[in-house]
């Protein structure tokens, strides 16, 4: 019964912790069963000449009385009631009144049963963590003294046993110092051992948050090719759905791909690898353990291409924003000088000169405009559009750029319902529809707008009937700078995207269709 208990959870009472409410309850498990062998050491031996004449009833009956209160502190560990000292006080005490009665039931037990203190001596200083042990020894000392002097004026024993009676008095106050002492050193390792404890789990913690919240994806994997550990993160570059088990899954369930190129890496080194999810850059680092594990870090190498893009156009953000004003009045000055030599210009080669001035000068200034807007794209100030506003912004936008009528099909839903900032909507379409202008075969129907609903989606298609992109442009089109116009700056496509993700939209190119097709795609309005 009290072992089966003692593994159920308890409430903690001041100052001491249920472990000590455990150790109470196996000291008192030894109490019942030591008790229980009194009676029946009682009962076996009751007519023998063990006990003195007509004191092996007495004998029996403390027995039993020690068995009933060795039961009654069940519930008393059970209740938590009275305090914890208090309660191991009582049990000490009772050990020694009990084991004293029966001590002077028989001669030849009061010999050998004082021993049975030295138990609930050293368990009462163990599981008191040292509290009052030296007290226990006392009283024990005293009782013992006290039975003796009594067992001597009944004539049952002679003074030259003093000394077998000091002994074991001397004995109680070296096991309860003994107890004290090892109990004390044993609590101190303990609070350093919790100290330490505490100190391991808050680093496990710090180097688990680190490992979630990486941009990196990690994998511990030991030399046979077993998963010891896998980062959701390593899981998402990989494209796998696989769930990993730790000691269990092989590299090979995870990535083939993965496992063929560790086995050819060495610690310290790097590789690429291709995955469907993204193009990862592979670091082995080495663990230095016997079965030869070793780290695998995972780099998403176009994660770090866009952040490297930001910085870039971050800081040449910054630098146009600051001289823009110093930029833009020397090109007004160099544009409206070209404007007077073209106007004076009666030589041929001067006017050539003078065009090709003004064309510089106003790509210069587009340049600047274009930055300064990327600088501007977090600034959001969202209107509702539905399909009349965005056929006229188009129906704007194709006037703008002198583009015929007949050229330009728009297809849009009657349930198209969005909203988008104006100002980026336009530097969007407007990217786009000049870049289409620019690349198809100038004919009816050379452009389609396809505007539909999809669910909850908006998808805006823009498709020519140009020559298309080849694959090599095709990865290329979003970066910063890259143009295949002499006459582009290499910004529109890019500062498109940007302006699209500060409005919670999406702009790709889509492959596999005749010209070029662009797919612009956001949430719509119920």
């Amino acid at each position: 019964m009290n072992a089966s208990a003692a593994t159920l959870p308890r409430s903690d009472t001041q100052g001491y912790f249920a472990s000590h409410w455990r150790s109470l309850d196996y000291f008192n498990l030894y109490r019942l069963t030591l008790a229980a062998a009194l009676v029946f050491t009682g009962m076996l031996f009751g007519g023998s000449d063990l006990f003195r004449a007509g004191a092996s009833e007495r004998y029996l009956n403390f027995a039993f009385a020690y068995l009933v209160i060795a039961a009654l502190f069940v519930l008393g560990i059970r209740a938590r009631w009275p305090g914890f000292q208090i309660q191991l006080s009582a049990h000490i005490f009772a050990d020694i009144l009990f084991v004293m009665l029966l001590m002077t039931t028989s001669q030849r037990l009061a010999d050998s049963m004082g021993l049975l203190l030295v138990i609930s001596i050293a368990s009462g200083g163990l599981v008191g963590s040292g509290r009052l042990t030296l007290l226990y020894a006392a009283m024990a000392s005293i009782a013992l003294l006290l039975q003796h002097g009594f067992s001597i004026l009944g004539g049952g024993a002679g003074i030259d046993s003093f000394f077998q009676v000091g002994l074991l008095c001397a004995g109680y106050f070296a096991i309860g110092w003994l107890a004290h002492t090892l109990t004390h050193r044993a609590l101190r390792s303990e609070r350093l051992a919790q100290r330490q404890a505490d100190e391991l789990a808050l680093l496990n913690r710090i180097n688990a948050l680190a490992i979630e919240n990486s941009p990196d994806g990690l994998l511990a994997v030991r030399g046979d090719g077993v998963v010891r550990h896998a980062s959701p993160r390593a899981l998402n570059l990989l494209g796998t759905t696989t769930p990993v088990r730790p000691g269990i899954t092989r590299l090979e369930a995870c990535s083939p791909g993965l496992a063929r190129l560790a086995e050819q890496l060495q610690p310290g080194t790097s590789s690429s690898l291709n995955t469907p999810v993204a193009q990862l850059r592979v670091r082995c680092l080495s663990l230095a353990m016997p079965e030869d594990s070793r780290i695998l870090v995972l780099e998403d190498q176009s994660q770090a291409e866009q952040a490297a893009q930001r910085l870039k156009l971050a800081a040449l953000g910054r630098l146009t924003a600051n001289i823009a004003h110093e930029i833009r009045n020397p090109l007004s000055a160099i544009g409206h000088a070209a404007q007077l030599l073209r106007e004076d210009a009666s030589d041929p080669a001067q006017a050539k000169l003078t065009e090709i001035i003004d064309n510089n000068t106003r790509r210069l200034d587009r340049l600047v405009e274009e930055v300064l807007t990327l600088n501007r794209r977090d600034r959001l100030n969202p209107v509702s559009f539905d399909h009349v506003k965005l056929a006229a912004l188009i129906d704007e936008l194709r006037l703008t750029e002198e583009i015929p009528a007949d050229a330009v099909i728009v297809s849009m839903s009657d349930a198209v319902h969005f909203k988008f900032d104006p100002d980026h909507l336009r530097q969007i379409v407007w990217n786009l529809l000049r870049n289409a202008w620019r690349y198809c075969r100038k004919q009816a129907g050379s452009i389609r707008f396809t505007v539909e609903a999809q669910g909850s989606r908006v998808q805006m298609d823009i498709q020519d009937d140009g020559p298309g992109l080849t694959p090599e442009h095709q990865g290329k089109l979003f970066e910063p700078f890259f143009t295949t116009d002499a006459q582009g700056t290499g910004l529109g496509l890019f500062l498109a995207r940007e302006l699209a993700e500060a409005n919670h939209a999406a702009l790709a190119f889509v492959p596999g269709e005749a010209g070029a097709r662009f797919r612009l795609s956001f949430r719509g309005m119920d």
